[in-house]
């Protein structure tokens, strides 16, 4: 009885956290995408200045 108990709390206690994982990164996902396209703006210039010689 005490391992049926003991395997069901830590099953209980993993689904959270691997949703409370996935949780964290979601959000860091727009953000990453935002860094992306800002430093791509940034290095817009400096890459056709290098093109045109």
């Amino acid at each position: 009885m005490a391992d049926r108990l003991a395997r069901i709390s830590s099953a209980a206690r993993a689904v959270p956290m691997f949703e409370s994982r996935r949780g964290l990164i979601e959000p860091m996902l727009p953000a990453l995408v935002r860094g992306v396209i800002f430093i791509s703006v940034l290095a817009a210039p400096f890459v056709a200045a290098l093109l045109a010689g």
